[in-house]
């Protein structure tokens, strides 16, 4: 008999019990931070910074990924420093070795490579006017569609959307489904903020997730994200992780929230706080109305009393109006009198001075036949000229015989 045989159903490669242990390890070791000394540290052209993390009785390897850049090449931890290291363990499945995948290296004294990084990027985007107070955008009071940039698997999300459902049960929500830890993060939370600006169709926006580590919290530390969020013409909420937990998007945000279940209860008030208020203002309202329609209501009755108390006020005023119609007539009549008076004299006048008028009395008008010239003086005559002299009726051609 076979000592392995093919058909035995519990036997396991050396590949899948790595496989298993390292599930296994990689989920149980997610977030721990193991004090001890530096030795064999070495700094790789690829930037990544391998050690061995010992005390008096055992060690683990260990290995900060793109250390160099972390820390702009002017930061080193040698043989023989003391820290703390912050990150998961992991199994390398080609040896079968554990070791530790390193977010922070704390020093004696030392604030550590994250912190550090996170400090430096505060005190940058704070300069540039980014967390400034006075140009955040406000809250809608009632959104019409709020856009949510998470992971649809995270539990995070299940709580916003069972807030948001309890306060206001047929609110419109769009998710954006991001990765919110990982090296690919940042740039789908920035693509989702960038999609509901450029789409427009919400009015609020949340990024953010549950709480973790200080690494699973690093991708809203970075300063894409940030930007983005500075950049949004929608209001953004930051929710990322616990209340004690503070990144660079919660600055950069128009508000923070504590938590995802706390951002969900600010942007979307109570629907039946709402329809409480709005009844208290119609109610408000209608006695507002009701006042001043039965003051007005006063007012007029009071008017009309007094009107019926003083209706003799017009009786004289009514005389008056009369008297003076009748003063205008007869003045009226006195004028037109005089005017005819004055027309009349006007006419006669116009008729005496009529030169035919005159005629009628027997005098005539002498003039020169050849051109019409009127004559006044017999010394500009000479004799056998002939003139034409006009009479009341007729005309006479005669010829001059004597002048005196």
């Amino acid at each position: 008999m076979p000592l392995y045989p093919e058909h035995d159903t519990g036997l396991l490669t050396v590949s899948q019990l790595t496989a298993e242990l390292k599930r296994f390890v990689s989920g149980r070791f997610r977030d721990v931070r193991v004090g001890g000394e530096v030795s064999n540290a070495k700094l790789y052209p690829s930037g990544h910074f391998y050690f061995t993390l010992k005390d008096d009785l055992s060690m683990v390897r260990g290995v900060v990924f793109n250390y160099a850049a972390r820390t702009g090449g002017g930061r080193t931890v040698k043989d023989g420093d003391r820290v703390i290291c912050a990150g998961r363990i992991d199994i390398y499945e080609k040896r079968g070795e554990y070791q530790l995948i390193v977010s922070d290296i704390i020093t004696r004294g030392d604030q550590g490579l994250l912190y550090t990084r996170f400090l430096e990027l505060k005190e940058k985007l704070f300069k540039e006017g980014l967390f400034d107070e006075a140009i955040k955008k406000p809250l809608p009071v009632l959104p019409g569609c709020i856009g949510i940039v998470t992971s649809p698997a995270g539990a995070a999300i299940r709580d916003m959307l069972r807030i948001i459902h309890e306060r206001y049960s047929n609110m419109p929500v769009q998710i954006y489904p991001s990765a919110v830890q990982g090296e690919e993060a940042p740039f789908e939370i920035t693509a989702g903020i960038e999609h509901f600006n450029r789409a427009g169709e919400v009015d609020v926006i949340i990024i953010g997730r549950g709480g973790g580590s200080y690494e699973d919290l690093a991708p809203f530390n970075e300063e894409m994200v940030a930007r983005a969020v500075f950049a949004s013409v929608i209001p953004v909420v930051s929710a990322v992780g616990h209340e004690v937990d503070f990144t660079i998007a919660d600055f950069a945000a128009d508000v923070r929230a504590p938590t995802p279940t706390a951002a969900a209860a600010i942007v979307v008030p109570d629907k039946e706080e709402i329809s409480g208020y709005i009844s208290d203002m119609k109610d408000s309202l209608i006695q507002a109305m009701e006042s001043k329609l039965e003051r007005a209501k006063y007012l007029l009755v009071r008017e009309v009393m007094e009107f019926r108390e003083r209706k003799d006020f017009f009786t004289p005023q009514r005389f008056y109006l009369d008297d003076l119609a009748n003063s205008l007539s007869h003045n009226l009549e006195l004028y037109m009198k005089s005017v005819r008076a004055k027309c009349d004299g006007l006419t006669q006048r116009m008729e005496d001075l009529n030169p035919r008028t005159i005629l009628k009395r027997g005098y005539s008008i002498t003039a020169r036949g050849d051109n019409g010239t009127v004559v006044t003086d017999a010394a500009s005559v000479t004799s056998g000229e002939t003139l034409s002299i006009t009479l009341h009726k007729g005309l006479l051609d005669v010829s001059v015989t004597n002048k005196k």
